[in-house]
């Protein structure tokens, strides 16, 4: 069994890394996508809730 070395990055230790980067990187990105769409879809939701409110306040009167 060989020894570890604890402490020592080597070029596989570097190459994970990055593709753990790259992942979380793509995560992210994902994310971001998603809170844009979510947030998008709030505001029209809103829109459509000050059009309602303002027909009923229209149709009581």
């Amino acid at each position: 069994m060989a020894a570890q070395r604890v402490g020592v990055v080597g070029p596989a230790d570097r190459a994970r890394a990055g593709r753990m980067r790259e992942a979380e990187r793509v995560e992210l990105e994902r994310l971001r996508r998603e809170m844009g769409e979510k947030n998008k879809r709030i505001r029209e939701l809103e829109m459509e809730r000050d059009v309602l409110k303002r027909c009923l306040v229209l149709w009581v009167k």
